[in-house]
Parts: structure tokens; sequence; C-alpha cells
């Protein structure tokens, strides 16, 4: 039973996990949709890459059981799971005074417990994390950056480097652009523990990469038309429907829309009337991550090491991704690009100078990476509010404007910018979108048995 291309319940823009998690749940209670994603590929922000014999993560990597949403997903479709980075014999250090510190088991418990007294705002500041409320505020804790936090934290050196790398690791951008909020809202949503928070950012990843969780969820959007490289020009909505307009022509046009696009990149599209002044601003400002990961190539066997540094190294976080005697290869973490002595991804001779406060005298091969910042359909990594954007955007990010709803792991309640978040976000569009139409009197058609192929 074929859907009629000019008559679907819902038009959803962009094929991330917020997508793609609309359109399926949107199939569960009958809704049929058109899915249009600018890529030639679905994943939006995720992006699994095969390299070197490995699939590589380029965006999007970590998710755990404290992220419920993305958990239940995997539970659901019984993806593999494994934990990262591998801890056997694994040498922790940090970049500090000029050198690189070897910690101890006994240095790194002090240096979570530092990471714990840097976020302790969050405990009051996000006492029900999981809901879309927080606060009080009487410090004004929203307008101050991670780097005027930063500057509150009296402790010894080295821990103080080290708890500034994990913030140039969360901002993925310069630290005085950052919101220390959203330290503490992570913080929060970790059971109010600096321990937990780590292993929920970085300790667990898919097996097969984040690709074999999109693909079973698309799979069960059988009342989707998913459309590839179908880049979205214009978006105009009326009393009646709303009109998509395509960069090759086409037009596609539906009831309601589900805009999923990223906060950076709303501004890219002509909406009729145009969006609210909030989002418009929101977008023009953008959010504060801005960072680079990248996997690096180096010579011989390094075995399993992983060193933190401060905002002033060029590289922020280096950790063992494999190792053998032929040669390993690295995860690089830089929240400030600017600073790399590098021309470009093929530059390997700035990459290696950049790596030498973190591992002296280590020789690269080669880089291999996505940049996302100059990426036209994501203008940025994950999204790490400003300060103040928590109170003056979040809220309206998720704000209904006429026929157009909003969905993306920028607007997400609880684990926003990760996985997780879109996952959420695109539960809540869904329900909205089906109780608006069911309000204005579309029927629902069954699911079972219809499927539409993702279209190139």
């Amino acid at each position: 039973m074929p859907i009629k291309e000019s008559s679907p319940d819902v038009v959803i823009i962009g094929g991330g996990f917020a997508g793609v998690t609309t359109a399926r749940e949107l199939t569960m209670r009958g809704r049929t949709a058109v899915l249009l994603e600018a890529r030639d590929r679905l994943g939006g922000r995720t992006y699994t890459s095969d390299h070197d014999g490995h699939a590589m993560e380029l965006g999007g990597t970590w998710v755990h059981p404290l992220q419920p949403h993305v958990w239940a997903e995997i539970d659901r479709y019984e993806v593999e799971t494994e934990t990262f980075p591998v801890l056997e014999g694994l040498r922790q250090a940090v970049v500090s005074g000029g050198r690189v510190v070897d910690l101890s088991d006994d240095d790194l418990t002090k240096a979570v417990e530092t990471l714990d007294q840097y976020c302790a705002p969050g405990t009051t500041l996000f006492p029900e994390p999981y809901t879309g409320t927080w606060g009080p505020d009487p410090q004004n804790l929203d307008d101050r950056s991670m780097r005027q936090h930063l500057d509150t934290l009296k402790v010894a050196p080295e821990l103080r480097d080290w708890v500034e790398g994990m913030c140039c690791l969360t901002a993925f951008g310069p630290l005085d652009q950052a919101a220390a909020t959203e330290l503490f809202r992570l913080y929060a949503l970790s059971g109010w523990s600096a321990a937990q928070m780590l292993a929920a950012l970085s300790a667990t990843k898919l097996v097969k990469g984040t690709r074999e969780l999109i693909g079973a969820i698309a799979a069960q959007a059988r009342l989707a038309d998913i459309r590839l490289n179908s880049p979205v020009r214009r978006v105009v909505q009326n009393g009646e429907h709303v009109r998509v307009e395509l960069t090759d022509g086409d037009t596609v046009t539906a009831p309601t829309a589900v805009i999923t696009l990223p906060m950076n990149v709303l501004n890219t599209v002509e909406f009729d009337p145009p969006l609210s002044q909030t989002k418009r601003t929101a977008s023009a400002e953008r959010h504060a991550g801005a960072g680079m990961k990248c996997y690096v190539r180096v010579k011989g066997d390094i075995g399993n090491v992983a060193v933190m540094a401060p905002e002033a190294q060029s590289v922020n976080w280096l950790v063992t991704y494999d190792h053998d005697a032929n040669g390993s290869w690295l995860i690089v973490f830089a929240a400030n690009p600017k600073r790399l002595p590098m021309s470009g991804f093929d530059d390997v001779a700035g990459m290696q100078e950049a790596l030498q406060p973190l591992l002296p005298g280590v020789q690269v091969e080669s880089i291999y990476g996505w940049d996302w910042s100059n990426d036209p359909h994501a203008l940025g990594t994950w999204c790490i509010y400003r300060p103040g954007q928590l109170t003056q955007v979040l809220p309206e990010l998720r704000t209904t404007e006429g026929r157009l709803f909003f969905a993306s792991g920028d607007s997400a309640v609880s684990w926003r910018s990760s996985i997780d978040g879109a996952i959420e976000s695109g539960y809540h569009s869904a329900q909205h979108v089906d109780e608006y139409l069911t309000a204005a009197g579309h029927q629902t058609l069954s699911p079972a048995g219809l499927r539409s192929p993702v279209k190139a």
C-alpha cells in the first residue's frame, strides 16, 4: 500500500535520532510521514564510519543505563554494547605546570572529589533533573561561565588542571563561552555524583556503532517515506497546511511539520511566517559546542593511556582506541580548534606538534575525523549552552508555532545534547503531533505490514 506523497499527516525535517524516533512513534500511532534528510545517510550529528578495519564514531558515541531513553531503545532492539576505554593497564595522566603528571588511584580519587566540589551547585539548582524545571538560582549561576566558576576553585594545581580538562571535554568550546550550569546539569542527571557522571559520559558505546541503533528505529517507521539527499529550502505554513520546499524544486505538503534541525541550523532554512525572535536569535548566536574530535594513528604500541590537559593546551584529552605492534589509534579531543597548529585534518605535522605536551615523542602517521563546525547541516558539535541560554532559550526551542512542532537533542528536557535527549524529544513531538491531528479529526492508518524504503 503506497503512501500518497501529497497527503502525509506530517513532514519531518531532519533524519537524526530525533527525526527518526518521531517517525517511528507516529507510525506506532498509525500516522503517515515524509521524512526529509539533507545528507546521504541517517544519523545527523551521530556518524559511524568504517576506517582501517574499525567502525569509528565520528560524532555521537556514548550511551549509559543512566540515560533512560536511549537505553530503553538499546534493550528494545538488543543492540550490543561494550565498555570503553579499556581499563586494564590504563595509564592516566594530566598536563600540569608544563609537564605530564601520572595519576595514581589515590590521585584520581582526589580528582573526582574535586569535580564533585566544582559541580556541587547542581544539587540545589537541579533537584529534579529529569523534569523541565530548575532553580531557585539566587546566585545567578545561569549567567556564569565555566571559566568563571573555575576561578572559584581553590585546590592543588594538578587537581584544578584535571577538572579544567573535564570542563573542556564537556564544553567542547572556549570555557568563557560555555555555561557552568551545563556541567551542573549533567552532574544532577548522574545522581549528583561525579564518578557516575564520568561513567555516563564516556564509559559505554555500541559495538557496531550508532548506525545500528538508528537503523533499527528507522526500520520500524513503516508509515514513513524516508528520503535522503533532500535538503529543505523553505517552510511555509497557513491556516490549512504546511508546505515544505526542497532545494531541488520538489514540495511536500502536510497538515503538520516537525522541525528537528540543530539550533545552529534553524536560520539556514527560510520560514514563512518567520520563526519567533528568540529562536532566530539563538540560532544566530549559536551554542558553544564547536570542538574537534578525531582519530589519530601513531607509530608503535603505546599501550592504554589517557591524558587530560587544561584549556591552555591545544589538545585537551586523548585516549587509546586500539593498539598493537603495528601502531596505535588515539581518540583526540580539542575543545578549541583555533588553538591547534593545524591547517586541516590532513595536517599530520600540525597534529604531531599538538600532541607533544601530552605524549612527548609520539609520531603521527594519519588523522581521520569530521569537521562538524563547518558541516552546513550541523554548524557545531553537541549543544552546550552559553551563559544565560538555559533560561532564555531552552523553553522557546520546544515551543510549537502554529502547525510547526520542534524536536532536537538541543532542546531535550534531561540529557540534552546527547542521543538520549534526541530520542526523548522525538517521543514528545510524536505525541504532540498525534494529539493535534486527532483534535483536528485526521484519521489514522494501521501500520501493519507497511514499509517504505529509504530513498537515496
